[in-house]
């Protein structure tokens, strides 16, 4: 069984590759993160991740 912390990385992974690949839904998440990561289930610090991320891939 995979652990909560395996499955918090994959979604990382998986909304951070989506990001690189698809712009709008990259603008979307830079414009408002909360909303575009209410759709993931993982732990706020998961989306601290992905948000800080983010903000490095725009800089």
């Amino acid at each position: 069984m995979e652990s909560q912390q395996q499955k918090e990385a994959e979604v990382i992974s998986e909304v951070l590759l989506k990001a690189a690949s698809e712009p709008e839904f990259r603008n979307e998440l830079i414009k408002d993160p909360e909303i575009i990561l209410e759709q993931y289930d993982v732990s706020p610090e998961a989306k601290l991740i992905i948000r800080r991320s983010i903000i490095d891939l725009t800089q």
